[in-house]
């Protein structure tokens, strides 16, 4: 293992946009996505010595990222708060994509395994050991998410 210092600088710097694109896709809220992601990297600092190599590393800063988000949204505050309409997702990516739009509107448990693997590539197997799902659990949740996207797309005349 490398200086403590590099490898959480490492980490933020290769994880960072990772992490906040996942935590922002639970959340739907900038200010709290960037919570969440501070909560992950403290977390990583305070658990740093469980980490096995840089495989293991995404594994465990997805997951805890997933946790804390689900965690922040659940918070008994955060259920009556009314959100506001016009949020900023142009911040969510680099150049923004209209089907994100579409994505978000899915529910959190198709959102999340669709972001996983068009957004961030993960195949199969890794969304299913990160979420702690099966991989015909995963194949089920990106079947009900593409059709349940499909059948927003014909409704409102995206094609």
């Amino acid at each position: 293992m490398q200086n403590p210092d590099n490898f959480i600088s490492g980490a933020v710097e290769t994880y960072s946009d990772t992490i906040y694109k996942i935590a922002y896709n639970i959340t739907c809220n900038r200010e709290d996505a960037l919570d969440v992601c501070q909560d992950v990297f403290l977390r990583l600092i305070k658990n740093k010595h469980k980490i096995r190599d840089d495989s293991h590393l995404k594994a465990w800063l997805i997951r805890t990222c997933i946790n804390c988000a689900k965690s922040n949204v659940s918070q008994s505050y955060k259920k009556h708060r009314v959100p506001i309409e016009n949020a900023d997702r142009l911040s969510y990516c680099d150049s923004h994509d209209s089907m994100i739009d579409l994505v978000f509107r899915l529910p959190e448990k198709y959102r999340t395994v669709i972001h996983l693997f068009y957004y961030d590539r993960l195949d199969i197997s890794e969304i299913a050991n990160i979420l702690s799902l099966t991989k015909s659990g995963v194949k089920s949740r990106l079947a009900r998410g593409r059709t349940m996207l499909k059948d927003i797309i014909e409704k409102e005349n995206y094609v």
